[in-house]
């Protein structure tokens, strides 16, 4: 009976694991798998930076309309009421001392002549605009290459993690081989301890390589602003092509990069605003017309005065106190600046090219070199653990074995990350449509 009761619990202890592995099997089937392109249109829709430059067009649209008003007539109206008193005015027949004055009128104003102020300005705010369509682009192209290049960072940590649950797997067989050797007698209680504590930082290596898989989902995470668990679906392999040469890549780039048009475009915004600032102190012209109507509340007097004047106004600052001077001299420093730091940008684009044609190359000659090393690596352990078994190999020669597998693994796997990343580096530099080019391969 007690035997009986005992095999019931032992029965049930079962079922209960086989439903909980089946629940977790189910809860891992329904997270969602994210493909490269599902990350990059995410990102379209998240991206802080692509919002916030959005944002900045907006206000660009605003500065024009802003701008555009000073070419426009204003008109104003006003109206007042005033209660006077004046003892003179009893002496003219129908007048009384004190007097309701009722008055309303409209005003008109419009710049005729600005020196070339006002449309400067408004080519000024057109340009400002185009400028923060450049600033969109370049936010645009950096999110899309930021999620790339974390997207195939969790890739790589998934690899990594196979390598080091590969490598506990094999340091478990070693230890089983080693326990198996010892109770024949050919293994020492010391080669068993050695391989419980080879294995033992074999698990460590395992879960750092797990928290790093999390934290590479984290920082994609930002990237695309995905709540909830979820995966991603891919892998390291890539087209090996050769970059592409150095001086049509410069070309391409200084063409095609948001931030050489975004350099050229700020300084003609600045020489618009010297334009600007040079009409400081030259004449103007403007026109006002001015339409009055007036009524004295306790005047005998059939209609209400009606009154208009026009005109055209000149005014000439001919000395402002050197303001327009001063406005000047930073018109010219920012326009020199500008330039400088288009120089500058170019310096970078030439750097930034250099180092992704050599880092293409580099990662060409070590994926060509890794694949053959991983080949052998796996060979050589494989020799080397049936010569353990057979007794013709020492505990040593196998763990170096394991050693020199683990290592080429994770290299072949970093160079196959560094291929990628350089290119999609590469596109980005060219000043290429990263959605396009990624979705179709590159």
């Amino acid at each position: 009976m007690r035997r009986c009761l005992f095999y019931g619990v032992l029965l049930l202890f079962g079922l209960f694991g086989v439903a909980g592995r089946y629940a977790a099997g189910e809860e891992k089937a329904s997270v969602p798998s994210l493909t490269l392109s599902d990350c990059l249109q995410m990102t379209l829709s998240y991206s802080r930076d692509m919002l916030s430059a959005r944002e900045g067009i907006r206000q660009s649209e605003g500065l024009y309309i802003q701008e555009r008003s000073a070419a426009l007539p204003r008109l104003s109206a006003h109206s007042g009421l005033l209660r006077a008193r004046d003892p003179s005015m009893a002496l003219v027949p129908g007048l009384e001392a004190e007097t309701d004055i009722y008055q309303a009128g409209v005003t008109l104003k419009q710049a005729v002549f600005t020196w070339g102020q006002v449309s400067a300005a408004l080519d000024a705010a057109a340009l400002d605009r185009e400028a923060s369509e450049q600033r969109f682009r370049q936010a645009r192209a950096w999110a899309l290459r930021e999620t790339a290049i974390r997207f195939y960072d969790v890739l790589l940590s998934r690899e990594l993690e196979k390598v080091a649950s590969g490598t506990v797997a094999q340091k478990r067989r070693h230890l089983e081989e080693t326990i198996r050797r010892n109770e024949l007698g050919v293994a020492t209680d010391y080669d068993v301890l050695a391989a419980r504590v080879a294995l033992a930082n074999a698990g460590a290596e395992q879960t750092r390589a797990e928290n790093a898989v999390r934290l590479a989902l984290d920082r994609l995470r930002y990237m695309i602003g995905k709540s909830g668990d979820f995966d991603v679906s891919g892998d390291l392999s890539s087209k090996v092509e050769p970059p592409m040469p150095l001086e049509s890549l410069v070309e391409r780039a200084l063409a095609a990069r948001p931030e050489m048009a975004y350099a050229d475009t700020q300084i003609h915004v600045f020489e618009k605003l010297k334009k600007v600032a040079s009409a400081g102190d030259k004449p103007r012209i403007d026109l006002e017309a001015n339409l009055l109507w007036q009524s004295y509340g306790n005047a005998r007097f059939d209609d209400p005065g009606e009154s208009w004047n026009a005109g055209l106004y000149l005014s000439f600052p001919f000395f402002d106190g050197m303001k327009t001077r001063g406005s000047l001299i930073q018109a010219d420093s920012r326009i020199a600046a500008m330039r400088i730091e288009k120089e500058r940008l170019i310096d970078a684009i030439y750097l930034e090219a250099r180092d992704a044609v050599n880092r293409i190359a580099e990662a060409i000659d070590i994926l060509s070199a890794m694949q053959a090393a991983v080949e052998q690596a796996e060979k050589l352990l494989e020799m080397a653990e049936a010569g353990y078994r057979a007794g013709v190999k020492t505990r040593l020669e196998v763990e170096d074995a394991q050693l020199n597998l683990t290592s080429a693994r994770t290299s072949l796997a970093r160079a196959k990350r560094e291929s990628i990343v350089a290119r999609i580096q590469m596109l980005w530099i060219a000043g290429e449509d990263l959605l396009t080019a990624l979705q179709t391969g590159g």
